[in-house]
């Protein structure tokens, strides 16, 4: 593994990128809840066609990361960019349940394939002493198409005939992803060439490094997260509808905005604080957010809950990143890094599926109690990890 202290490399840089272009062909699906019933399908299966995407990718991360190297990180990447494309395009022509479902799991495969490769590759070029600021960046990388792609649609919705429009047109994007990671593996041929002879973990050295308490809580706190985090994506703009609120597009742009600068802000900050009980407190706001908006008092609010979950989810990913990072040994960073994105993925399938069939079953207010009480139930469990996680060792 290519260790430097260097934190701003091409590497890293570009797989950011990479990783921008991968998460805005997803969150180009923000309106898919409310596409999937003008279509007509029912209400109660739209979660099950939203949440299969994550499924298959989350499968795939549990079972396949194992086998992800450096070596063959960009050629996995790359596969996933032709798989992604095909799928955004696809839609244009698929329309009813069964068809749905499984496109988005063949979409998910090839998320998978970008996600996981970039992820792979990204952990070997981190500074071992700067884990906290590299997944800050990393995580802005996340964090901007969340923002940007509503607020970019909504703007040149009249020039966007369908919502499948939007989604084939989002692909375009991958072309110069592409390019960037034919670069990178040319630039480190010589060490993936290294790589390839690296030792792979047998299955019950995997069984007992997930088996240790902080990375199984870290992998059961970052589910959690998620799934606040997706079900409010994918179920807002319902909210808001029935709120009268016609644009979500500032909602998702305050507080992505409030959750990139504290990440650029505070990377350092990450590298040296406890980071387990800054993962109790960003859950105890993320409540107070879903309390806020289940007390909505009018349209004019909206901008203040956005910033509101700005600041509970703005350390979130970074500082579970960074202190997963820190408790994993070498050899089980790449892998539980991936281990993570599985937890992610569980979390955007279980997000959508249970936050819609709450909605459908008992509105959204039952939805922001179930919300509060999920959040609530982390920042508990979060206690557990104060005692196991010790302040930050530049030595680690």
């Amino acid at each position: 593994m290519l260790e430097t202290r260097k934190l701003l490399t091409f590497e890293l840089l570009g797989l950011c990128l990479v990783t921008f272009v991968a998460v805005c062909n997803v969150t180009i699906f923000y309106n898919l809840f409310n596409y999937l019933r003008t279509i007509g399908i029912p209400a109660d299966l739209r979660g099950l066609v939203i949440g299969s995407y994550s499924l298959t990718a989350m499968v795939l991360y549990l079972l396949v990361s194992p086998f992800l190297s450096p070596a063959n990180a960009p050629r996995t990447m790359l596969m996933g960019m032709v798989v992604v494309a095909l799928c955004g395009m696809s839609y244009l022509f698929v329309h009813s349940f069964w068809s749905l479902l499984g496109l988005r799991m063949f979409n998910g495969f090839g998320q998978f394939l970008m996600g996981a490769g970039a992820m792979t590759l990204f952990v070997s070029v981190i500074p071992k002493e700067k884990s906290g600021q590299a997944f800050a960046i990393y995580s802005v990388a996340i964090l901007l198409p969340y923002g940007a792609v509503p607020s970019v649609m909504d703007a040149l919705a009249f020039l966007i005939p369908t919502p499948p429009h939007g989604y084939a047109g989002a692909t375009l994007t991958l072309i110069p992803a592409a390019w960037i990671v034919l670069r990178i593996s040319k630039r480190r041929q010589g060490q993936l060439c290294m790589e390839r002879s690296k030792y792979l973990p047998v299955w019950s050295d995997i069984r007992a490094n997930v088996t240790q308490l902080p990375v199984a809580l870290l992998l059961l706190l970052n589910t959690i997260y998620i799934i606040n985090w997706s079900s409010m994506f994918f179920l807002f703009k319902g909210f808001a509808d029935e709120q009268g609120i016609t644009n979500v597009g500032p909602f998702f742009a305050v507080q992505m905005g409030v959750m990139i600068v504290l990440r650029l802000l505070a990377g350092r900050l990450i590298d040296t604080v406890n980071k387990a009980w800054m993962i109790v407190a960003m859950f105890v706001v993320i409540a107070l957010g879903h309390l806020a908006l289940d007390n909505l008092p009018g349209a004019w609010a909206i901008s203040l809950v956005a910033l509101i979950f700005g600041v509970g989810m703005g350390m979130g990913q970074p500082t579970i990143y960074g202190l997963m990072f820190e408790v994993s040994s070498p050899g089980f960073r790449a892998l539980n890094a991936n281990l993570i994105l599985f937890a992610t993925q569980a979390g955007f399938f279980l997000g959508p599926v249970l936050g819609g069939a709450v909605v459908v079953r008992c509105g959204y207010h039952g939805y922001f109690l179930f919300s509060i009480g999920l959040a609530m139930t982390a920042a508990s469990i979060g206690f557990l990890l104060t005692g196991k996680c010790k302040k930050v060792s530049k030595n680690i």
